[in-house]
């Protein structure tokens, strides 16, 4: 019987795994990938998700996603990776990407969106006192799907109301099992930010669309193309990584009370120890394509193949980090990889890390003690962005003075 996988790709390189389906995302998925990649091959090949390989190590991801002349964003080089609407600029190389990228950077720089920290606490605090009485949440629907979300469609002046049907569009598209309905997610959504667009072209304004639409590139006006293209990625971004890694990190808490009991007796914590629960809790991946037969790493590679990354667990390399399922709030900051490496590095790194801050911040203030009401481990799930299934949290609620007192059985 003729292999499933392409005759360039020795068998010992071929390991079973689906990043959407597979079982080691339906639970604690980044220790299960971790451990999985650690019995493979440093690069290996597996059949899942249309077949591709997969970087398993950090040192060798970074160096690969530094070479863009060599494993390119172009879907040009990677027939997988075309789609429509495109998802600018990380469908592109420099020096398109450098100027696109341009475009958005005043709302992205750390000067930037440090404007925006008296708003991004005042919702912070609004969301959870909004929840604070009853003693319960679930987290992840409740809060972490409307904070970063509501703060996005605000920055975007997009209307607040259509925050739950944007996000359903936005989830299909990052973890429906099937291409197709991934496909169609994408471009429901697509159809949706056309209309935004055109309104944008007519009547632009401060917000981030308008900027995005009224960019240029080499001193032209973008296409139609670019213009969707830029703005989908936006929207793709400022709808859910945020919310997935947030849901983690304080699911990660509430099951550790101990290390949570650190950040209500010292907040001064609260910079060292998110880096160090971001560099354990990644949710985004990406990939690229070969653009000419080579020989990397010892593995031989054709034009046209196709390779996923995943800064979700780079941090857990052993290699880069020592002893790294140990969660150290003291641990010098270590280069995770989360936010990707290279030029296509995550433009919107320093507004997720204002975000989670401020919200741990502000949730630390209110709620001195909370457990996570789950029996057994969270379910999760896997695709283009990981993320718990459901985050259940309880509390005990505040006194009449304003206090909490302790956690809820």
């Amino acid at each position: 019987m003729k292999p499933e996988f392409p005759e360039h790709i020795p068998p010992e390189r071929v390991v079973t795994f689906d990043r959407f389906t597979g079982p080691e995302l339906q639970q604690c998925p980044h220790r299960a990938v971790s451990d999985l990649f650690k019995r493979s091959p440093d690069i290996f090949y597996t059949t899942g998700d249309r077949g591709h390989w997969v970087v398993g190590r950090a040192d060798t991801a970074r160096d690969m996603l530094r070479q863009p002349d060599k494993f390119s964003s172009d879907p040009r080089h990677n027939e997988a990776n075309r789609r429509q609407p495109p998802t600018l600029p990380n469908q592109c190389d420099p020096p398109l990407h450098t100027e696109l990228r341009r475009i958005i950077n005043p709302f992205f720089s750390p000067a930037g969106v440090q404007k925006l920290e008296g708003q991004i606490r005042r919702l912070a605090t609004e969301l959870i006192d909004g929840v604070l009485e009853r003693g319960e949440c679930e987290f992840l629907g409740e809060i972490a799907q409307r904070f970063p979300v509501e703060l996005f469609l605000r920055m975007a002046n997009a209307p607040l109301e259509q925050r739950e049907l944007l996000v359903e569009k936005v989830d299909r598209f990052t973890r429906a099992p099937q291409v197709q309905e991934r496909l169609a997610g994408l471009e429901e959504l697509g159809n949706y930010l056309k209309v935004l667009i055109a309104e944008r072209e007519q009547s632009p304004g401060d917000d981030l669309v308008s900027l995005a639409v009224h960019g240029k590139v080499h001193g032209r006006a973008l296409s139609d193309d670019e213009k969707l293209g830029l703005v989908t990625l936006l929207f793709l971004g400022g709808l859910d990584t945020v919310a997935a890694m947030l849901s983690f990190i304080v699911a990660y808490l509430g099951l550790n009370p101990e290390q949570y009991q650190r950040l209500v007796d010292d907040p001064n914590r609260i910079d060292n120890a998110l880096e160090e629960l971001m560099r354990v809790h990644g949710v985004a991946g990406t990939e690229r394509g070969v653009t000419a037969d080579m020989v990397y790493a010892g593995v031989e590679f054709k034009a046209g193949d196709r390779l996923v990354f995943f800064p979700h667990v780079y941090g857990l390399d052993e290699q880069m980090v020592d002893d790294p399922f140990r969660v150290d709030f003291d641990r010098p900051v270590s280069s995770h990889l989360v936010f990707g490496s290279g030029p296509h590095r995550c433009v919107g790194s320093h507004l997720a890390r204002l975000e989670m801050r401020v919200f741990l911040e502000e949730w630390v203030r209110r709620v001195p003690k909370f457990s996570v009401q789950a029996d057994g481990e969270l379910a999760t799930r896997g695709g283009l962005v990981w993320s718990p299934v459901r985050v259940p949290l309880a509390w005990v609620p505040p006194s009449p003075a304003g206090q909490t007192t302790g956690v809820a059985p």
